[in-house]
């Protein structure tokens, strides 16, 4: 399924000199500042406190399908693509953090391509306007202590962008209505051209630097973690047919960027063969509908290696207790919105969080 985050307190001093010590020591205190390391199977803020990702997808934030705004901004009707208001990302982050949540999954914050309002719409174009709504949810994100996994591509043709825009940019006529079993599609995977056109994709974004925060992505904690993509398959529906050197390249070469960052492997589902990959950090699956065999067989996988499992799940019920059990961490899906004027939270289940 597609779409559908104690500073010591010092006696003050008359000497304006230690003022710069000051404001350094706090800045060194900020848990913002902070990142997200993994030891194991478990992870923390900052190598020391355990840390648990417990939050919501919320794809939209860097280009949005659910809003039409006003004549004379940007909008892109084929796709019905609009950037999301600055209200309207702000507000989101506000319902997440108070909630409870730890975190939140954002697509568009890092699948981007294909269309007009993309950050690259053709091959090679940056589209720097696109970098606005991405730029503003990190920093709001930062702001309510909300820290970010981050997709770079999806598995599908939706409006936000995937793997079909770069097998079509490198000349691989293909889209998901007619190829999805089409095994052209793994040249996204094997192909080249294509993978050296991904990885320049990667690193404009990775390396772009946040005027709110003065941060590159690379540098910025709030990001704890970049996703291989969204579900991603070969040519056959649940396959995990995702070759194991594919995600040692783009792992490595994320890590190479931004050494401080955890990496996810995107494949939909536990691909035994991926457990030994020694760039991955996390392994997730999702479950549509929730299965708690499939979840506790998931789990029993990543006994075989030291890593970190999460889970996508559309609703929680009794699964509660078993996640309270063994620790995992969930993403609730499907998204979180945010109003379409501003006015609280829209979703279309009941929400359950875990503290």
């Amino acid at each position: 399924m597609r779409r559908p985050s104690s500073l010591l307190l010092f006696l003050a001093v008359a000497s304006a000199a230690a003022a710069p010590a000051k404001e350094e020591q706090k800045a060194c205190a900020d848990v913002r500042d902070q990142p997200i390391t993994r030891s194991g199977s478990a992870l923390y803020l900052g190598g020391g406190k355990p840390w648990k990702a417990v939050g919501a997808n919320v794809y939209w934030l860097g280009l949005d399908e659910n809003v039409i705004p006003p004549a004379g901004e940007p909008y892109y009707a084929p796709f019905q693509a609009s950037y999301p208001t600055k209200g309207r990302t702000t507000e989101i982050m506000a319902v997440v953090k108070a909630m409870g949540g730890t975190m939140i999954r954002a697509h568009t914050l890092g699948v981007s391509t294909g269309n007009p309002l993309s950050l690259m719409p053709s091959p090679g174009k940056i589209n720097q306007q696109a970098f606005e709504a991405i730029d503003w949810a990190v920093y709001q994100a930062r702001e309510h202590g909300i820290r970010l996994m981050v997709p770079l591509t999806d598995n599908y043709d939706y409006y936000h962008g995937g793997k079909y825009n770069f097998l079509r940019w490198a000349g691989f006529n293909l889209t998901q209505t007619a190829d999805s079993n089409n095994p052209l599609v793994m040249h996204f995977y094997t192909n080249g051209t294509i993978i050296d056109m991904f990885k320049g994709y990667i690193r404009t974004l990775v390396t772009h630097v946040n005027p709110y925060t003065n941060l590159s992505y690379a540098e910025d904690p709030t990001i704890f973690a970049y996703e291989s993509g969204n579900e991603l398959n070969g040519p056959v529906w649940g396959d995990m047919n995702v070759p194991v050197s594919w995600i040692r390249e783009i792992g490595g070469f994320v890590k190479q960027l931004a050494p401080k960052k955890l990496f996810v492997d995107g494949t939909y589902g536990i691909n035994k063969t991926h457990l030994s990959i020694d760039e991955v950090d996390i392994f997730s699956d999702h479950y549509y509908p929730v299965s708690i065999s499939k979840l506790q067989s998931d789990l029993d996988l990543g006994e075989i290696s030291p890593l970190v499992f999460m889970s996508f799940v559309l609703s929680f019920g009794k699964l509660l207790e078993f996640f309270f059990f063994f620790g995992c961490g969930v993403i609730r899906d499907p998204s979180l919105c945010a109003s379409r004027r501003g006015y609280g939270a829209l979703s279309d289940t009941p929400v359950t969080w875990l503290p």
